[in-house]
């Protein structure tokens, strides 16, 4: 099942991290999403255009290996599945 859609929001604190995108897909069995702050719009896309090429490539599970150099400076990302989270630089662990 692809992601359809992110939400693009801006925040407004003052900190570092001025944009969010998110995109939850919630079905009876099925639970998946997907966040990341940036400091930039242009840095929360790129994490959408990489997580829609994962899935129509079929290689989700290797998100955290495709982050491009130096994203750690410019952005955090959440994802999960049931059973699996996936904090900040992409490290697997239980939930």
């Amino acid at each position: 099942m692809l992601v359809k859609q992110f939400k693009f929001k801006r925040n407004h604190d003052k900190g570092g991290f001025q944009w969010t995108a998110e995109s939850v897909i919630e079905r009876p069995g099925l639970y998946r999403g997907f966040t990341a702050v940036g400091k930039t719009l242009a840095d929360v896309k790129e994490f959408a255009a990489l997580v829609r090429l994962c899935e129509r490539t079929g290689s989700l599970e290797r998100l955290s290996e495709m982050h491009p150099p130096g994203f750690e400076n410019r952005m955090q990302t959440t994802w999960g599945a049931p059973g699996i989270c996936t904090i900040e630089t992409g490290k697997r662990e239980r939930c």
